[in-house]
């Protein structure tokens, strides 16, 4: 939930960018999303976001009727179907593109994408793949741990 509504505020605030990317620029943040492997981690994050929000109810489903278990799989695969879509690398490509320019120019994504084709700068993307992914483990599971106390919190502050 919470990278989603990072992308809609992403979507926002890009739509009111003014700054017009040269097509050098572009293409060489481009492709050092491409070389980072930026643009698989950004997909899998979307889709590991997804997949630990829809879970995070797990023993409450289990707890309903069977028939109300199927209806619920039902609307768990449209929703996974419509945030795929809305998700999608062609969707969020234009926005990792504004974010990469803004961050790098187009001579430091040009440097930093000679770094990623030695063997050491791809290890470490090879690695960094491995370790984003442990860390989105690690903020689910976290985020799991901390959801009831929160849920204390708003439920006590809502009876006041």
């Amino acid at each position: 939930m919470k990278t989603l509504l990072i992308l809609a505020a992403l979507c926002i605030s890009l739509s009111t960018a003014s700054a017009e990317l040269t097509a050098s620029h572009k293409a060489a943040v481009e492709k050092l999303i491409v070389e980072s492997q930026m643009d698989q981690q950004i997909t899998a994050s979307f889709v590991e976001s997804i997949e630990a929000t829809l879970n995070a109810n797990g023993d409450q489903v289990k707890a309903l009727p069977k028939e109300q278990q199927q209806k619920f799989a039902a609307a768990v695969a449209k929703v996974k179907a419509s945030m795929a879509e809305l998700t999608s690398w062609e969707k969020v490509k234009p926005m990792a593109i504004e974010i990469y320019a803004k961050h790098f120019s187009e001579t430091e994504a040009t440097e930093v994408i000679a770094l990623l084709q030695t063997p050491a700068g791809k290890l470490y993307v090879k690695k960094q793949t491995a370790m984003v992914h442990d860390f989105a483990g690690v903020t689910v599971k976290l985020m799991s741990d901390v959801t009831p106390q929160i849920m204390k919190i708003i439920q006590s502050e809502m009876q006041n």
